[in-house]
């Protein structure tokens, strides 16, 4: 019951702290070192329910899409995360993989362990994450969970 009401928070696009991540990260250029950078921070962030950058991360428009197929607008996501619903305690990314399309746009793939405390119920849970990231002038906002 924990690990589907965690899957059912966070199948919509999760968030990791990478701890080791495997990938090409030894060769890397510096649009996907930013992007990676901006996962960090978007992860930190949660962890500590910091919702300015939380909000300057995260496109004004973005949804998110739970396993139960509830759709929540930036806003009511990170309400449930400023009022204790959903709590990020460590998120381990295993291993991630980004594709840059041309200068402004790039597609990361993640597949992360989040440990988190969900409507009272506590757990850590292995999943695959996709996010869309488009860089707007010095920074990069994640504009999709797919």
């Amino acid at each position: 019951m924990i690990r589907f009401l965690i899957a059912m928070i966070f199948c919509i696009g999760t968030f990791g702290c990478a701890e080791s991540p495997t990938s090409g990260s030894d060769t890397m250029n510096l649009s996907e070192q930013e992007v990676y950078a901006t996962y960090e921070a978007i992860n930190e962030a949660l962890i500590k329910k910091d919702r300015a950058t939380l909000e300057r991360l995260f496109d004004k428009d973005l949804t998110f899409t739970h396993m139960s197929g509830k759709v929540q607008t930036r806003k009511e996501f990170l309400d449930e995360i400023m009022d204790g619903t959903l709590n990020y305690y460590k998120i381990e990314t295993k291993s991630y993989d980004i594709q840059m399309q041309g200068d402004s746009l790039a597609r990361m793939s993640v597949t992360h362990t989040l440990t988190a405390k969900v409507y009272s119920s506590s757990g850590a849970l292995t999943m695959d994450a996709d996010y869309t990231y488009e860089k707007r002038g010095d920074t990069w906002v994640r504009i999709g969970n797919r």
